[in-house]
């Protein structure tokens, strides 16, 4: 799923990431049942485990435990907040 992504909260610094930021052109890769890919337009890539969910009426609220791609086994989970605004493509019916 791709769209547009604003950090609302982290509960502590990880590198790429900014409270307060948007980023644009973010795919979400929902892999399983908890834990999901984002990968920034740079490449960064991040394993986001959802906790919870709220559908808004243009946007997901997704609250979770966040890592940079391939480091969950050696540094603790970041508590996150986040609203993913994905784009929606009208079809040409």
């Amino acid at each position: 799923m791709n769209g547009n992504l604003k950090v609302l909260t982290l509960s502590q610094d990880i590198e790429g990431l900014k409270v307060k930021r948007n980023y644009t052109d973010v795919v979400i890769h929902f892999c399983d049942l908890h834990d999901h890919t984002i990968t920034l337009k740079n490449d960064k890539k991040y394993t986001l485990s959802v906790q919870a969910l709220s559908i808004e009426a243009d946007s997901l609220l997704l609250e979770g435990d966040i890592w940079k791609e391939g480091d969950k086994e050696e540094v603790p989970a970041i508590i996150s907040e986040f609203r993913f605004y994905p784009q929606i493509e009208k079809s040409s019916n």
